[in-house]
């Protein structure tokens, strides 16, 4: 098998296949046959003709960004801080999730972190207590109220030897 000798294509020919493959005039194995080129040099063409648009039009290809009075913008920042900041002090936990918008273009964990509140508490819903647990805890209340002097440890073994499963439970301490 014999090489052929390397071609030297000229720029003109090189635009001429990178924007019929731009245009989509045929696919890169048609366009490569009728340009005899391989298709992976016509793929290369288009992507350093893509790449290299902006030079054609005179500019350096990076974006011109508009003028931005930083001092202006930075002392409007710093009073809508300021000013966020003062309120979200003066409201409680429950006020600040309340604020949470779910169908708000910004996603609630962002919001959540606005108003300085974990974004695990967003998306908690709190389980409703059982009724067997509520009853639990109303004979827990009531053996407490009779013996006010009774530990939490106390009560438990007073539940556990009359057939309940039960832990220490609602911040019971004895009163002396």
């Amino acid at each position: 098998m014999t090489r052929r000798t390397r071609r030297n294509h000229s720029p003109a020919f090189k635009a001429k296949v990178a924007l019929a493959a731009l245009k989509g005039e045929a696919t890169l194995a048609e366009l490569a046959k009728r340009f005899d080129v391989h298709a992976n040099q016509i793929a290369q063409w288009k992507e350093q003709l893509l790449a290299n648009a902006p030079q054609v039009f005179g500019g350096d290809g990076r974006a011109q960004e508009p003028a931005v009075d930083v001092k202006t913008l930075h002392a409007k920042l710093t009073l809508e801080n300021d000013f966020l900041g003062g309120a979200l002090a003066q409201s409680g936990f429950a006020e600040r999730k309340a604020m949470i918008d779910r169908t708000d273009k910004f996603p609630a964990t962002r919001q959540a972190q606005w108003l300085g509140i974990s974004r695990g508490s967003v998306y908690y819903v709190p389980q409703p207590v059982s009724p067997t647990a509520l009853a639990r805890m109303r004979s827990i209340d009531a053996m407490h109220l009779e013996h006010p002097w009774a530990c939490a440890r106390t009560l438990r073994d007073w539940l556990v030897r009359d057939g309940y499963v039960v832990g220490r439970r609602m911040g019971i301490a004895a009163l002396y």
